[in-house]
């Protein structure tokens, strides 16, 4: 009897019992949607890129901007899962082997916390969109340079940078523009040796900076290394002339030297024991000239052993020379002017001439401040008897100055009473 009631409950009325599961299947959905609906949002997650060395192992570079490898996608789930979905769930890849002709890769996105089945993304495919181009690879010397001003009495002596060389890698149009590159030390108010961990820069052949940000360099900084040393300013003079240095009739007027000082470097010890750079006279071989004139210097060859220029590129000066050389003035010396020395006991003299022409020899400006009338010397009257005689005239002149060969005539004969005042008053005798 039980039996029956059981068979008639399982294979009777069989349309109202799928009806009753079907409707609690609906009720079921209306109230998981009603409870834990579906939502949608937006989400952000960094691209990673896939099998770059495919790209490298056929000799090109590939180039991403910074603000492309990020990706911005919608996900639908259900409400208690969405809320507990953060960025940091989700994983996005590009794979370069799928990279398209036209530069795109599709960027794959999944969801690491949950299955594809509770969460998924909706809408087109995101793609990355890339830069392919040659690449290049270049090494370079480093040059190691400073910046700044030394503290006072210091110079820098050596300057090397470790290592000294960087390999370039990149975008070929880029590495090409590279002329050199350079690692400069801040030298500024330093007084020993320093060294300082430096970022090289990259130049082009106009000395603008070759930006690096698509570029892969071997090291990112260099040690540059500075070694200092005592610095002393010192005149630089040229030593006086020998007579036989100089052409007959030629003196100095003046000489130059530019610039007339020089920096040295060196030991402290070495640089207290010189005060000056004395150019010898004999290098501007004056022997034959007559004429003012300049000539370049190079200085390195008088400076002692352990002591150098601060900079080489001063090693040369121009050194200026004026000379003065004597010339003739012809001057007409009046007699009243001469006195006649040793006119013996009892005898008088007198000029046959109111002046005497005397042609004088000496530099120019000396002649220039001679004039005739102050001009005064004297003729000697010695071992003389009366008559007529030719004589010498012996002229005061100042130190420089030379007179030809003068002479005048002079009348000598007895003294008489009448004229004794009068010819004492002419030409004056001793």
């Amino acid at each position: 009897m039980m039996s029956k009631k059981i068979r008639d409950f399982l294979t009777k009325n069989w349309g109202l019992k799928i009806l009753a599961v079907i409707l609690s299947i609906v009720l079921w959905v209306v109230v998981v949607s009603v409870n834990d609906p579906i939502e949608k949002r937006n989400f952000t997650a960094k691209v990673s890129l896939e099998n770059k060395e495919s790209i490298s192992e056929q000799g090109k570079y590939i180039s991403v901007a910074d603000s492309l490898l990020s990706v911005t996608f919608r996900v639908s789930a259900h409400r208690a899962v969405m809320d507990r979905l953060n960025n940091s769930d989700f994983i996005a890849t590009a794979d370069l082997d799928y990279l398209d002709d036209n530069g795109r890769v599709p960027i794959q996105i999944s969801c690491s916390t949950y299955s594809q089945n509770q969460v998924k993304v909706i809408g087109a495919t995101h793609y990355l969109q890339v830069e392919v181009g040659e690449k290049q690879s270049k090494k370079f010397m480093i040059d190691a340079t400073t910046k700044g001003t030394p503290a006072d009495g210091f110079a820098v002596k050596d300057v090397t940078a470790s290592p000294n060389v960087v390999t370039v890698e990149g975008p070929a149009s880029i590495v090409k523009r590279i002329d050199h590159v350079d690692a400069e030390a801040d030298v500024d108010g330093v007084s020993e040796n320093v060294t300082e961990k430096v970022v090289p820069t990259l130049y082009d052949s106009d000395n603008n900076e070759v930006n690096t940000t698509r570029l892969t360099l071997s090291t990112t900084t260099v040690n540059v290394s500075v070694t200092m040393e005592s610095v002393k300013s010192v005149p630089i003079e040229v030593t006086e002339p020998k007579n036989k240095e100089l052409p007959n009739g030629v003196s100095i007027d003046d000489i130059t030297v530019s610039p007339d000082q020089a920096s040295l470097v060196g030991d402290a010890e070495d640089l207290n024991k010189i005060s000056r750079i004395s150019i010898p006279f004999s290098v501007l071989d004056l022997s034959s000239s007559d004429e003012n004139f300049s000539t370049t210097v190079d200085i390195t060859s008088y400076l002692p052993d352990g002591v150098s220029l601060s900079d080489d590129t001063k090693s040369k000066v121009k050194v200026s020379v004026n000379l003065m050389t004597q010339t003739e003035k012809s001057v007409s010396v009046p007699t009243d002017n001469l006195t006649i020395k040793n006119l013996p006991d009892g005898y008088e003299a007198e000029f046959a001439d109111d002046s005497v022409a005397v042609v004088l020899m000496g530099y120019e400006d000396t002649l220039s401040k001679i004039s005739d009338e102050e001009l005064t010397g004297s003729v000697d009257a010695s071992g003389l008897t009366e008559g007529e005689h030719k004589v010498s005239v012996e002229l005061s002149l100042p130190d420089g100055v030379k007179a030809q060969n003068a002479s005048t005539q002079i009348t000598i004969r007895k003294r008489t009473d009448e004229n004794t005042d009068e010819n004492e008053n002419h030409g004056g005798t001793d």
